[in-house]
């Protein structure tokens, strides 16, 4: 009876040893999910960041509060991880574009044509980056275009060339940089200042980017 007695004894020690270790794998594995969770959430918002603190259309994102006294910590963290000092929202939109018009993340491998129309008399600039935000070192030490220097077609477009091969009239040189950044700043006064049309077509108003051809 003894020896029966003990055996039960030890056997029910044993069950009650595997509930608490399988109780203790599963509050691990839970707080690891929460943990894991609130990590990656809080990541994607600082890098790509979601509707209450980007717009977007297309390819093109931009920063709501950038470089305000109002801005969300999702939006200071980005700038902050990035190191830049980007252009107050308030008077300026800055777009970032990582992919083309089809999705496709853009490389120096490949040649690009970015079609945009004239905002009238907005000041405008666009310049290409690598994906670190550094600008892309060539002979030309060509690396954007503003309303003041690129030569629109008669039908007042700007048509941009990006390519490691030079190209006659607007061409902006990617090297060997690997993946890029178009970045398309836009200062609308009449928009800074409240006399502007604010519900506007962001499709019509971003250029469009378009692959032409990779090697």
């Amino acid at each position: 009876m003894r020896t029966f007695g003990s055996a039960f004894l030890r056997h029910q020690i044993k069950k009650r040893v595997a509930a608490t270790m399988q109780l203790l794998t599963d509050w691990a594995l839970l707080i690891l999910v929460v943990i894991a969770g609130g990590l990656g959430t809080s990541w994607y918002m600082v890098e790509a960041g979601s509707s209450l603190s980007t717009v977007s259309s297309g390819p093109w994102v931009m920063w709501k509060t950038a470089a305000r006294v109002d801005a969300d910590p999702y939006t200071r963290a980005h700038f902050a991880r990035l190191g830049a000092m980007p252009l107050s929202s308030e008077i300026g939109e800055t777009y970032l574009a990582r992919t083309d018009d089809e999705g496709r993340t853009l490389h120096s491998s490949c040649d690009y044509d970015v079609v945009l129309r004239s905002p009238g008399l907005a000041w405008w600039s666009l310049a290409v980056f690598d994906a670190d935000g550094q600008l892309i070192q060539n002979a030309a030490e060509r690396h954007a275009y503003t309303s003041d220097t690129a030569a629109l077609s008669p039908d007042g477009r700007f048509l941009a060339s990006l390519s490691r091969s030079a190209s006659p009239g607007n061409w902006l040189p990617t090297g060997g940089a690997g993946r890029l950044t178009i970045v398309y700043t836009l200062i609308d006064m009449s928009l800074a200042t409240g006399t502007g049309e604010e519900d506007v077509n962001l499709a019509e108003r971003l250029p469009a980017i378009t692959q032409r051809s990779c090697r």
